[in-house]
């Protein structure tokens, strides 16, 4: 089941901070593009968007569920100046609170619907994918971004 696929992404990203280098967490790979820190803080501040959206569906008759523009919210939150073990300890504790929430879900309030501003209906079930899709695209970022950073850093050192 997708809810208990849930639990499996704090650990990695756990993984992840215990093995790489600190430094490369704050490194973007170009300008444009979110440092490996910037991307945790980001699965940690979208946890409270995707735990609105359940506790909406799940208590109300087709909620319009919120939007949020992730880049200002970036730039505001100043994603790039958390430590990477605080995003973590956000996403983790985040995350914990939705887990509990959805574990008490009957199969009928999987199939509640809100009202998404770009993919319309979607259920409690739907949500659960698109978060179990989230942390699967967030989690191969961080990684590649880490790998990359290990890689630059090693060829630095050949020359």
């Amino acid at each position: 089941m997708q809810i208990k696929a849930l639990v499996e992404t704090a650990p990695r990203v756990a993984h992840m901070l215990r093995t790489a280098a600190p430094e490369a967490w704050a490194r973007r790979p170009r300008p444009e593009v979110w440092a490996p820190v910037e991307v945790l803080a980001h699965l940690a501040d979208a946890e409270l968007v995707f735990g609105l959206r359940f506790r909406l569906v799940l208590t109300s008759e087709r909620p319009a569920l919120p939007r949020f523009d992730q880049g200002a919210l970036a730039v505001r939150a100043r994603y790039l100046d958390w430590p990477p073990e605080l995003a973590l300890e956000r996403f983790r504790t985040r995350r914990a609170e939705t887990l509990e929430l959805l574990s008490s879900c009957s199969a009928g309030e999987l199939e509640r619907i809100g009202v998404h501003p770009l993919r319309g209906e979607v259920s409690v079930a739907d949500l659960v994918a698109l978060a179990l899709a989230h942390d699967t695209d967030h989690v191969g970022q961080i990684r590649e971004r880490l790998e990359f950073q290990d890689s630059a850093r090693r060829d630095e050192g050949e020359t």
